[in-house]
């Protein structure tokens, strides 16, 4: 028998402006701004811009400019990327000082490239791109994804079959209660109609609960402590959907407090990947403020790969760690782990 096989390279291709106004108000070495975060190809990327050049810069006569990825479900993102400054006339010169490189994406090895030597001011201000003290940055990033497919003549002669509706099924037996068996009430005054099978598939601790010989396993009603109602009205949508609502898309200071509290509950409920989704959100709101408490619940809650991503952000620039270790959540992280302070300062020494 002959094993026919076709590959297809799929491009992603997309483009972000950045647009830096008072350009010249910008003070210090290694002080960045980042970019509002975009999509392309699947995936969330931000741009790092230096306008007084990185740690990595001799002096301050360059800026230095880099694309991260800030989210990724597979191990390396293979992607084209390509910084120049763009003119402010539509008619004038167009793109200048234009560079780009291949490069593998990853979040545990290697999140973000680019160039530590951009422009210098020299040139910035010859090339007519300083229009008003605005600076505008165009990035094109091009993703590619590679498939094998085996058997190309069975392929085309193929059933077409549509994609599976589990996941809308089960959430519509959510909402309409249809032959719910179970009533979980939180507090005094809410309480939710569930099916208990559903709660004892997606958690090992509802499994124990429900199907072992615990009191509660007879009965038709349980009550559950120490979590606010509307958390857990989020984790019965992830039990059900096996994805988030789309609410918590958002970054309001209310959407991340919800995906902290979100996390340490299914920590509570040994839910692995419900709370692997929590730390990659956690890991996009990342800032001097909020690290010290971000790497605290890391630290707390076993959560290794947030507290890798914590520790290789704090290490990545000299200012942030400045800036990070004033904070008083930092303070309040050494009394409460005083390891972390250690694994930091190992991390910086490595990355000397």
């Amino acid at each position: 028998m002959v094993t026919k096989t076709s590959s297809t390279v799929v491009l992603h291709a997309g483009e972000h402006l950045f647009k830096v106004v008072n350009h010249s108000l910008v003070k210090g070495s290694s002080t960045f701004l980042t970019s509002g975060t975009f999509r392309v190809g699947g995936h969330d990327w931000a741009i790092r811009y230096y306008p007084n050049g990185n740690s990595r810069t001799v002096d301050d006569q360059f800026s230095s400019i880099f694309v991260e990825l800030m989210n990724t479900g597979d191990v390396e993102v293979t992607a084209s990327y390509s910084f120049c400054l763009q003119d402010p006339a539509p008619l004038a010169s167009g793109e200048k000082h234009k560079f780009g490189n291949t490069a593998k994406f990853s979040l545990d090895k290697h999140p973000d490239w680019g160039r530590d030597k951009f422009v210098s001011k020299a040139d910035l201000v010859a090339s007519g791109c300083l229009e008003d003290d605005c600076l505008l940055i165009k990035c094109t990033i091009t993703v590619i994804a590679s498939k094998l497919i085996k058997d190309t003549e069975a392929n085309e002669n193929s059933i077409i079959i549509p994609p599976s509706v589990l996941g809308k099924d089960l959430s519509n037996l959510l909402e309409n209660g249809l032959d719910a068996d179970l009533t979980v009430r939180i507090g005094w005054f809410k309480s939710f109609k569930v099916h208990g099978c559903v709660l004892a598939a997606r958690s090992p601790v509802f499994r124990a609960l429900l199907c072992g010989s615990m009191v509660e396993s007879k009965q038709t009603s349980i009550r559950v402590n120490d979590v606010d109602a509307r958390v857990f009205e989020v984790l019965l949508y992830y039990m059900y959907n096996d994805s988030l609502p789309e609410f918590m898309e958002e970054t309001t200071e209310e959407d991340i407090s919800m995906t902290q509290h979100l996390l340490v509950t299914a920590d509570r409920y040994a839910m692995e990947r419900l709370k692997l989704i929590c730390q990659d959100k956690l890991r996009k709101t990342l800032e001097a403020k909020t690290l010290g408490f971000i790497l605290n619940l890391a630290e707390e809650f076993h959560c290794q790969q947030l507290k890798n991503y914590c520790l290789n952000y704090i290490a990545r620039d000299t200012e942030r760690i400045r800036a990070t270790i004033k904070t008083n959540k930092f303070k309040r992280l050494k009394q409460d782990h005083q390891g972390v302070a250690y694994d930091i300062l190992d991390k910086v020494i490595d990355k000397l």
